[in-house]
């Protein structure tokens, strides 16, 4: 299958809503993420992508992409031809389950990240939001290892941890907080043991309060790290 090796700045957009939708991308190293702005101006971040996962399967359905992919750190992808890409799901059954997988993954986190919006505090929702990110950032890099200088660029330390990197923008637009309430809502939870912060991004003190908290039910079995 024909494919093109692409590399991101950080803040660099992949694509952007409304170009033209001729390829399917694969994370190889790095963090991306998905979003779209709404007629205010507001942007919304649909999913975080990590080592692994897809980027851009609308091109399989649309002849524009709409959204958009920005890197949230450097990041190196592997972009495939739309109608390669399709070729090869049919011919390779590993592949199409990996895009079945990828599908019901993002389904899951989604149903999950809206029912929160709508019915959650703000203090579970962002629970919930670290210990997904977590989990699929151990999986991520169990999976899919890369490099010790493209590890540090994610956001796996050197020794294996997590500690989230993550700027609070990127929580309050996953999650339709103010940056204010992000702030504030993590001061709490910093407050009350559950987080701390380190040199090496902000650290979970304490798994079990946080998922207690978040009455967590997990993400989906292929991406429990426990």
């Amino acid at each position: 299958m024909c494919s093109i090796s692409v590399s991101v700045f950080k803040s660099e957009n992949l694509y952007a809503e409304g170009d033209a939708a001729g390829h399917v991308f694969v994370v190889k190293s790095g963090l991306c993420f998905s979003f779209r702005y709404d007629e205010d101006g507001r942007r919304q971040i649909i999913d975080l992508a990590f080592p692994g996962d897809f980027a851009g399967l609308e091109a399989l359905t649309q002849r524009r992409f709409v959204s958009s992919v920005s890197a949230l750190t450097q990041a190196e992808l592997v972009a495939y031809p739309v109608d390669d890409f399709t070729r090869q799901c049919y011919a390779e059954p590993a592949l199409s389950r990996a895009l079945v997988e990828c599908i019901a993954k993002e389904h899951a986190i989604l149903t999950k990240r809206l029912m929160g919006v709508a019915h959650s505090p703000a203090s579970q929702r962002i629970a919930h939001f670290l210990l997904e990110v977590r989990s699929r950032a151990l999986a991520s890099s169990k999976l899919h290892p890369v490099s010790e200088s493209a590890r540090n660029r994610a956001l796996i330390t050197a020794n294996g941890d997590f500690n989230l990197k993550l700027p609070q923008a990127i929580i309050a637009d996953t999650l339709g907080l103010s940056i204010v309430h992000v702030s504030r809502t993590l001061s709490k939870l910093k407050e009350d043991g559950l987080i701390e912060d380190s040199s090496a991004g902000l650290r979970y003190r304490n798994l079990d309060g946080l998922k207690e908290l978040a009455l967590w039910e997990g993400v989906s079995p292929w991406l429990e790290a426990g």
